[in-house]
């Protein structure tokens, strides 16, 4: 089959696989995949991922530092790709994954009677406004004029969680929709000993520690875990590992604002953005991987930092939140608000049997939330689409 990706970023480009990158890698093995190639793309980095793929560039595709803006003054040039693509390379489906690429590509896909698959990974209605602390009403509304059509566009949409899956009905209720959570590199991410992780880190071994990572913007809630590592400083020795940055970099300032209010800024260490391929380290020198998301849409999914310390045998203690816990039946622990976060954390840490039957039970989680696994699953639905859209067509 000719497969033909519009990721939801530059694809090959960018610092950290996504969903997307997985699942089209291991299509490639069996598939001819060409990938729409985001040129200048705001978030894209020199070094170039390895994907067994045709990459389609964007031909004088205008260069800008805002990622909104990108799309928008490249939206001709994009059209165009899409296009030609279809007209040219007989590709026999499209997957994509984005906001305004998504709609050009279910429009033209629709008129040329290409079978088309939404992988309607975010909630991006919400998810593309929250870095902005002014308009968001508006950006909202300008991204649904987008996603809505391009969702009733699709033939087939598939979403990583059933709270996304339930936004999606009542959007284009008639639309054949499958739900595949994310999954987890299971070559890199498993369990290490921790000693020797923090040695390669360049920590201690005489401390607890707790990890926060990713990207640190407003759906984290910061606050209220500086707020309960000074209080447990009161009990025990417990330290935070910070890895990543913040996209509207004033909450990364807040962050560390909130350290010092709180006195505990010589207890955090903080590390730039990581190699993917680095992060096992640092999960596997924490004795918790903290996920303390706020209660918007966009959270309502399978978080990838999930899936990567379960994989890893490290615990996660996270806001409570129903589709974590359809999905993830161990390791997982959770809070409602400070005092019970403080609880939580408290008796995790000091608990060795959760960390000892967590490494035994991640030989199966890892087996079963395997992005080989996940890209088969996902495999079946291109083939069930394309075979549907040929019996259609004849």
């Amino acid at each position: 089959m000719r497969i033909f990706i519009i990721p939801p970023n530059d694809l090959l480009r960018h610092p950290i696989p996504n969903r997307m990158y997985h699942i089209a890698k291991r299509l490639a093995n069996n598939h001819e995949i060409f990938i729409l190639s985001y040129t200048n793309h705001p978030l894209a980095h020199e070094i170039k991922r390895s994907l067994k793929a045709v990459e389609i560039p964007i031909y004088n595709a205008l260069k800008t530092n805002n990622l909104g803006l990108y799309y928008i003054i490249n939206a001709s040039q994009i059209y165009i790709t899409i296009k030609n693509v279809i007209k040219k390379e007989d590709v026999d489906v499209i997957i994509h994954g984005n906001i305004l690429p998504s709609f050009i590509a279910s429009k033209l896909a629709k008129k040329m009677k290409i079978p088309n698959i939404y992988d309607f990974l975010d909630y991006f209605p919400e998810s593309a406004s929250a870095y902005y602390t002014k308009g968001k009403g508006l950006i909202e509304m300008g991204v649904k004029t987008f996603v809505y059509p391009a969702l009733r566009n699709s033939d087939v949409i598939v979403t990583p969680s059933y709270g996304l899956k339930k936004i999606v009905e009542n959007i284009a209720p008639s639309k054949p929709l499958h739900v595949i959570p994310n999954g987890v590199d299971t070559e890199i991410f498993k369990p290490i000993d921790q000693k020797i992780a923090r040695k390669e880190i360049g920590l201690d071994t005489d401390y607890h520690l707790l990890l926060l990572q990713g990207s640190l913007d407003v759906w984290i809630d910061v606050e209220n875990i500086m707020r309960v590592l000074r209080k447990l400083r009161k009990i025990a020795d417990i330290r935070l590992l910070i890895v990543g940055f913040s996209h509207a970099k004033y909450y990364y300032k807040l962050l560390t604002a909130y350290a010092r209010h709180f006195g505990i800024d010589k207890y955090i260490f903080t590390y730039p953005p990581q190699p993917y391929e680095k992060m096992p380290l640092f999960i596997n020198s924490s004795d918790i991987v903290l996920a303390p998301v706020k209660k918007m849409l966009m959270n309502f999914a399978t978080p990838l930092k999930i899936a990567e310390a379960i994989s890893c045998g490290v615990p996660v203690v996270t806001t409570t939140i129903a589709e974590f816990k359809l999905w993830y039946k161990q390791g997982v622990y959770f809070y409602s608000d400070y005092e019970e976060l403080a609880q939580v954390l408290f008796h995790v840490v000091n608990n060795e049997d959760i960390k000892k039957e967590l490494r035994e039970y991640s030989d199966y989680f890892r087996k079963e939330f395997s992005w080989d696994n996940i890209s088969s699953r996902f495999e079946n639905i291109v083939v069930a689409t394309i075979n549907k859209n040929k019996h259609s067509m004849e």
